[in-house]
């Protein structure tokens, strides 16, 4: 019986070593995270010319709207997401704005804050003109350090 009692303490010690160790490598991949270079994906958004000028079109990715804004200094893209509490926005074009209808939040043209509850200005994507195509660049998710 003792060498039974001398196995099955063994299992328990080990299996709290392997925790213990567990725990220690999160904490420090926690408190000193990898510095992994950011990537991006493009994504072919219009052609050049397709929205007229101060006018936007709406288009979705995955589950995500995002609005393609054709302003004075170029091609611009913002989230369709308003910045309150995350309801849908819609774009206004007699009023040249966008307008969140759950609680009515205003933005213009430029995505800032011009009324409402929202803190801060909608999110806004890189852009990128080339061969006449317009694209937009969305940053890939980063994975844990178990993935």
């Amino acid at each position: 019986q003792s060498r039974r009692k001398f196995i099955f303490n063994l299992g328990i010690i080990g299996t709290l070593i392997i925790a213990v160790l567990a725990f220690i490598r999160s904490f420090i991949l926690y408190i000193f995270p990898r510095d992994s270079k950011k990537t991006f994906h493009k994504y072919l958004v219009s052609k050049e010319g397709e929205i007229p000028l101060g006018e936007a079109k709406e288009i979705t990715l995955g589950k995500t709207p995002v609005f393609v804004v054709h302003l004075d200094e170029g091609y611009r893209v913002f989230s369709g997401i308003c910045t309150h509490l995350g309801c849908i926005v819609q774009w206004k074009q007699e009023k040249n704005h966008f307008y969140c209808p759950c609680h009515k939040g205003y933005f213009d043209n430029n995505g800032q804050v011009i009324g409402g509850p929202p803190p801060r200005p909608l999110d806004e994507y890189r852009v990128e003109v080339e061969n006449s195509l317009v694209y937009m660049y969305v940053q890939d998710k980063k994975k844990g350090p178990w993935a």
